[in-house]
Order: structure tokens, then C-alpha cells, then sequence
């Protein structure tokens, strides 16, 4: 789910977790599943709403024995089914909405015996972590779709089922690796100043549950970062084509093959060049490479990724640095 999930859940991250209820977050105290020492009647009912949501949107966490301000309760009572609460719900969820959810996690956590606790003993506070589903949208109980909106669980109207299916019957293709690629050509001989032609390599994968037939991409760089000899090397590939505009250029390849679900492939090699004109900037907002992917009739998806992060771009700099000193001492001599 990608929201800053904790590895491990125990006390101390309940207390630690954000108070607010949002879009990814849903808290529902004792008494929303235990009414006196049962399973309260309309439980399943109520659960199937906010497993629903979570599922058709971005996925998120329930987590069962918070109150609305995000204080733990005295949390619920684990013996309320034979054999635990914890397996009971695992049970349950799955086909708590239709089509059943898969890939869910339930956590019990249990009082951590510190002055702070505010778990009573046989009692735990469950946390219930629903991802995004591919098999989306799921429906609840009551035969109603629902989403998270404005951090509740709503029904959901007929624009926002089509929106979920289409989401959920495309590929989903992202740029899933940026990385340097051999070694940066440093050239202090050019008359103009030294510079230093550094590579990078982009990877495309298809993240999603169906293939995408295909596929184009977008590399935008700033334009103070490719020079001609960059500029040469990049269109040299085949199906490149460069679209320029005031500050930045975008070389676009469509990729020629289709890719499979979890497949993953090389895109596109990339060139930039550092210099005495553009090394102030490459620690900048503008030090970045950004890209849009493109795949079937999908929408696009976008990212960015900072130069400055990759070790041979900080090398190339220092390197670009001395040089600059050699030449203006070797001016001052002269």
C-alpha cells in the first residue's frame, strides 16, 4: 500500500500512528465489533462497508479498538470467538465482500506491560491492512459499492464504478528503474571548459493485471543539461523523437513489444553532460530527470527523480569542480 506502514505493529505504533481518520485510515472503537461478550449482530455488515472502500480505492487500514480521536479504547476482547478473534476475522474477510479480497493482513496487538499501556489484559487492539485490489470494484454486503471520500466509506455513484474499472482492466506500466550505466567520460581538452558525459538506463514494467499491447514513453530533461554531443547520442537510437520546449527537451520512444503482466524491460538510454554552465543547478529543483509512461488507453503515468541522488552524478561534479580550479590557476599564471 505504500502509506507508511510500520514493519511491525505493537503498542508503541498505535501510539505513534497519526490521530486523524483520512482516506487510508479508518478508526472504530471496542464497541463497533463487542457487544456484551459477543460479536455484535451487525458487525459483518458494518465491516464489509469499510473492507469494500479500502479495496476500491487506494487501499488503506482499519484499525478496531481506536476511538475517533485515535486513543486506544482498553481495546476488545480476543476471546470473543473460540479459538481467537485474530483467525475468526481472517476468516471472515475474505468473503466479507464479493469478489472475495485477497492479499489482506490482520495484526493483533496485545498490551506491551509498560506504565503507558492502555491495553487491558485479554484484550488487543486489531489492525486490519486491505490493499488496493486488482480485482476491484468489490461489493459489500448490501449489495452496495463503496469508497473512501473525504476520509469516510460512501457509497459509490456510477462515475466512480466505471473510474474503478478502468483502473483495475488496464496495464499499468511505470519506470521502474533509473540508474547510471558505465563509467561518466570526463573531457577536460574542450576549449569551451571541461565537462563530464554521464549515462543512465530506464527500466519500464507492467505492474498491473493485464498486458499492455502498447507502450510509449517520455524522458523530459532540462535542456541546460543535454548539450549537443548528448543531444547526438540520444537521437542516434532508433524511435526516438525529441519535442522541444522553452526550458526542457522530451525524447519519446515507443517501446515496439508487448509487455506481460510483471514483465520488465529495458527502455532507454539516456545523456546528460555537466559543465561550467549548469553545475550550480544540478542540486536544484531543476537537477531532474522526469518522465510520463504511456501504455494502451491507460492514463499516464508520471515521476521524477533527482540527479543529485546518484552516486556518479556527485562524482562527475566534484571531478568537474577541480578541473575548474586547475584551469582558472593555469588563467591566472598565464
Amino acid at each position: 500500500m505504500g502509506r507508511g506502514l510500520p514493519e511491525v505493529w505493537n503498542e508503541a505504533t498505535l501510539r505513534a500512528i497519526s490521530p486523524g481518520e483520512h482516506d487510508f485510515q479508518e478508526f472504530k472503537s471496542s464497541p463497533w465489533i463487542e457487544d456484551n461478550g459477543e460479536i455484535g449482530a451487525s458487525f459483518l455488515s458494518l465491516y464489509s462497508k469499510q473492507l469494500s472502500a479500502f479495496a476500491n480505492g487506494a487501499g488503506g487500514r482499519l484499525l478496531i479498538g481506536i476511538d475517533d480521536h485515535g486513543r486506544i479504547d482498553g481495546g476488545v476482547r480476543t476471546d470473543l470467538k473460540s479459538g481467537g478473534l485474530r483467525g475468526w476475522l481472517e476468516d471472515v474477510t475474505p468473503g466479507a465482500i464479493d469478489p472475495p479480497l485477497s492479499g489482506f493482513n490482520v495484526f493483533e496487538v496485545r498490551s506491551d506491560a509498560s506504565e503507558k499501556s492502555m491495553i487491558g489484559p485479554g484484550r488487543a487492539v486489531y489492525v486490519v491492512e486491505i490493499p488496493a485490489s486488482e480485482s476491484a470494484p468489490h461489493q459489500a454486503i448490501d449489495h452496495r459499492y463503496y469508497l473512501r471520500i473525504a476520509g469516510k466509506s460512501r457509497p459509490m455513484g456510477h462515475v466512480h464504478i466505471q473510474d474503478v474499472l478502468r483502473r483495475t482492466r488496464h496495464p499499468r506500466v511505470v519506470l521502474e528503474r533509473l540508474g547510471p550505466f558505465g563509467e561518466p567520460e570526463f573531457d577536460e581538452g574542450d576549449p569551451r571548459g571541461p565537462r563530464v558525459l554521464i549515462s543512465l538506463r530506464a527500466f519500464v514494467k507492467n505492474t498491473g493485471p493485464t498486458m499492455a499491447h502498447h507502450v510509449g514513453g517520455e524522458i523530459i530533461l532540462p535542456r541546460m543539461f543535454v548539450n549537443s554531443e548528448a543531444r547526438k547520442r540520444m537521437l542516434a537510437y532508433d524511435g526516438i523523437r525529441l519535442t522541444q520546449t522553452p526550458g526542457d527537451l522530451a525524447f519519446f520512444k515507443y517501446y515496439p513489444t508487448p509487455l506481460f503482466p510483471t514483465q520488465q524491460s529495458f527502455f532507454q538510454r539516456i545523456w546528460i553532460a555537466l559543465h561550467a554552465g549548469n553545475r550550480g543547478m544540478v542540486q536544484g529543483e531543476r537537477g531532474q530527470v522526469r518522465w510520463s509512461i504511456y501504455a494502451d488507453d491507460a492514463p499516464p503515468l508520471a515521476g521524477a527523480d533527482d540527479l543529485w541522488r546518484f552516486k556518479v552524478v556527485r562524482r562527475a561534479s566534484r571531478w568537474l569542480d577541480a578541473a575548474l580550479r586547475r584551469r582558472a590557476a593555469e588563467s591566472g599564471r598565464s
